[in-house]
């Protein structure tokens, strides 16, 4: 099994693990808060503390230049990834495959 993106949700098999509502990023199907997107940047829970960007193709760490994966490599390991921004797939990333 491997990841998958289909209906703005990141699954697992048949298992949901994350949903895309807006401009945040939901545990399963329930309403807690795993992290919020802004430009390009990912942002723990619903506050303002990043905790990655993207840039350039890059997931790199809070607002520094240290590169920590390539949104490529991310992509070969989601299905239909292509649906989805690299800010939201850096989110997921960081949560739940890292």
């Amino acid at each position: 099994m491997g990841y998958a993106y289909r209906n703005d949700k990141f699954t697992e098999g048949s298992k949901t693990i994350a949903t895309i509502k807006r401009d945040k990023i939901y545990e399963g199907n329930s309403s807690k808060v795993i992290c919020n997107i802004r430009d390009d940047k990912v942002r723990e829970k619903t506050g303002s503390t990043t905790v990655c960007n993207v840039r350039n193709g890059d997931i790199r760490k809070i607002n520094g230049s240290s590169r920590m994966e390539y949104v490529k490599n991310i992509r070969k390991q989601i299905r239909n990834s292509d649906a989805v921004s690299d800010a939201f797939l850096a989110g997921f990333w960081y949560y739940f495959i890292k």
